[in-house]
């Protein structure tokens, strides 16, 4: 079976403010305010 190798993820201060905003606002889910504003553009 043949690999597949992965990289380690890069969380810049952006990332990491968009990841704390989804927990606090409980939206752990493929849905949600954040998605609804990506899929309108």
């Amino acid at each position: 079976m043949s690999r597949i190798y992965l990289s380690p993820p890069h969380m810049g201060g952006d990332e990491l403010e968009l990841v704390k905003s989804a927990f606090a606002s409980n939206w752990i889910a493929p849905l949600g305010p954040q998605v609804d504003a990506f899929e309108a553009e």
